[in-house]
């Protein structure tokens, strides 16, 4: 608990051997006086802790969501689902083997369009 104490909080000004304060020096800060344009920000730094756990910052509070009731399953509406979706398919194979077929007969129509015109080539 005291190396915790010791490494993650910081409760009063900071010492002139800290690099933060050495860089707030450079930047113009001036002992006793807040951050900010006017002067106006906090006299001492944020308390800080040490973060052991991989969640993200605030995960330690548990906010969980309420459960949405489910209706009791249903096996008419369940199979009513099933055979929409088996309909679905059928309709999507169905015209898949429609624009088969029609690029097959545009196709032989270019052939038969070039056979008449250069019987030679083909």
């Amino acid at each position: 608990m005291e190396a915790e104490a010791e490494v993650g909080c910081s409760k009063g000004a900071i010492d002139s051997s800290n690099i933060g304060f050495k860089l707030l020096k450079k930047c113009g800060w001036k002992e006793g006086t807040g951050l900010g344009a006017s002067e106006q920000g906090r006299l001492e730094p944020i308390e800080t802790r040490v973060k052991n756990n991989k969640r993200g910052l605030g995960a330690d509070r548990k906010n969980k969501m309420p459960e949405v009731q489910k209706d009791p399953p249903n096996p008419k509406v369940n199979e009513a689902k099933k055979s929409a979706k088996r309909a679905n398919l059928v309709t999507k194979r169905l015209r898949k083997l429609q624009e088969e077929e029609k690029r097959m007969q545009e196709k032989e129509f270019e052939r038969a369009f070039f056979r008449e015109f250069w019987p030679d080539n083909v």
